[in-house]
């Protein structure tokens, strides 16, 4: 199931469509800080033996960070590029490009993950508005099921600001509220064609997900 959220064209009725308002961070992606859920360190999402992918860099005052995860093997792997794909998100906002490369890279085509991507970076488009800021994630797993790994994880935008071609900042929610904290369901599959590659195939995003993020 793909939640979608439209965005209007008024500043002020305009909802986060992610955390990831950048899906990553702006120049660098690893963010600093003390991560939600007990971790101690963020880490990069590509891992040296990473499959070659796309540029995908973000504007400085656009970040995302992730806490790290006790995966390994296939499941390590499907995290990361589930990673990746939430973070190319951020990075076809950031462009204001829907056809980014990153985001086709990591999802599988004509697949409902790469409708979620194109649909998000479409309406923030279509609005007139980009990110900026952080978006934390944290409480990631991976399991492994039939054709492929589940990757979930929680992402909080407290940090996320719109801002408009003219430079307006733009807050979507307050501080403490629920609607920043988003739930992350991604179903994973290896890629046919690179076996270090793992792409997005079916993407669920929650809002005011405190229950399953605390």
């Amino acid at each position: 199931m793909n939640r979608r959220r439209p965005l209007s064209a008024a500043a002020l009725s305009l909802t986060a469509a992610l955390f990831l308002a950048g899906c990553g961070s702006g120049g660098d992606d690893t963010g600093k800080g003390s991560p939600a859920g007990g971790a101690t360190a963020s880490r990069e999402p590509a891992s040296p033996t990473a499959a070659p992918a796309p540029e995908m860099s973000l504007p400085a005052d656009l970040k995302a960070t992730f806490e790290d995860a006790e995966v390994s093997g296939d499941e390590a792997a499907a995290l990361r590029d589930a990673e990746n794909y939430a973070r190319a998100i951020l990075h076809g906002i950031a462009a204001q490009d829907p056809k980014a490369a990153p985001v086709h890279h990591y999802s599988v085509p004509g697949s409902k993950a790469e409708e979620y991507a194109e649909f998000q970076i479409e309406k923030h488009a279509e609005a007139g508005f980009t990110l900026t800021g952080e978006r934390t994630h944290s409480r990631a797993t991976a399991e492994p099921k039939a054709d492929g790994v589940v990757v979930t994880f929680c992402s909080d935008e407290t940090r996320i600001r719109g801002r408009s071609e003219e430079g307006d900042p733009i807050t979507f929610f307050e501080p403490g509220d629920p609607k920043n904290v988003w739930f992350w369901t991604i179903d994973m599959v290896k890629s046919e064609k690179d076996e270090e590659l793992w792409r997005a195939e079916n993407t669920e995003v929650e809002s005011g997900a405190t229950e399953q993020c605390g």
